[in-house]
């Protein structure tokens, strides 16, 4: 087992590729999945409609507003989590961010109605992107809504999860000696992978680890089937590639982090009723 270490590839925006090291592969999924379930971000669960005459009924409206997302790195320490605001009263500032859309069209006005024309109370609860389509709005038509946001887990609702992708896979190595691998080889992997040949012509023999965010499924076709020797790819299962994207609700590291201290938690959970049943 190699090292303990995590070390970052990439972190550019709402995007976060690590490399894991070390680290048992039932741990690293449970950190992926938990990323999905149980990292809890602000989303609208609740939309009380006072006027609306537009060609979306208010529950698909409703639908779509909820699915916006907001930001939630401030709500983390201002909300209560969603065990503590289970039985909360709708509008308890403890619990909830109130957001309000009102929009009118006169005489033959037309309008789309964005995610930006959301009015929040708390300007650390907020659309994160302003120009997604709620409805387009026909001439002399109006909403007037309130929507309540609160904490909430991804293992309830989509709308809580702060990923879009989550996802980890054993590092790829190809160890190689170019004078003995075909042309036939050679151009089959430098047809999609023309970097890796570059590589491999320059170095001539030795080994390489595919750090990069590609697909290795065309590699590993042409080393079983055009290269019959010179070449061999194997995925180390001590060692995983971890891409992580965010909705934009909290920023990948954070999730990631949260996502961590709730398998953590479960852990203690876990050692503490096992302790009581080895007590009683």
């Amino acid at each position: 087992m190699p090292e303990r270490r995590i070390c970052i590839l990439e972190e550019s925006g709402l995007r976060l590729r690590l490399r894991v090291e070390g680290f048992p592969l039932p741990l690293v999924n449970a950190v992926r999945r938990a990323s999905y379930t149980d990292v809890p971000v602000m989303a609208v669960d609740y939309v009380e409609v006072f006027d609306n005459n537009t060609v979306l009924y208010d529950e698909i409206l409703a639908h779509r507003i909820a699915l916006v997302p907001l930001t939630s790195e401030e709500a983390l320490s201002k909300y209560g989590r969603p065990e503590e605001c289970e039985k909360a009263e709708l509008g308890d500032p403890r619990c909830y961010a109130v957001l309000s859309l009102e929009v009118e069209t006169g005489p033959g006005q037309e309008r789309i109605v964005y995610s930006g024309d959301l009015v929040s109370q708390d300007p650390d609860v907020r659309p994160v992107y302003t120009n997604m389509p709620l409805v387009i709005m026909a001439p002399q038509q109006r909403i007037r809504l309130q929507a309540y946001a609160r904490l909430g887990y991804g293992k309830e609702h989509a709308k809580w999860m702060p990923v879009s992708v989550a996802a980890h896979k054993y590092l790829p190595i190809v160890e190689f000696n170019v004078e003995e691998m075909s042309e036939e080889c050679l151009s089959c992997i430098e047809t999609g992978y023309p970097w890796l040949v570059e590589r491999m012509r320059k170095l001539g023999r030795g080994r390489i680890e595919i750090v990069e965010d590609v697909n290795t499924s065309g590699l590993y076709w042409c080393v079983r089937k055009k290269c019959d020797r010179g070449v061999k790819l194997f995925y180390d299962d001590s060692r995983f590639l971890f891409t992580v994207e965010s909705t934009g609700a909290l920023p990948p590291g954070r999730i990631l982090v949260e996502a961590a201290e709730a398998v953590a938690r479960k852990a203690e959970k876990l050692l503490e009723e096992l302790g009581r049943l080895r007590s009683g």
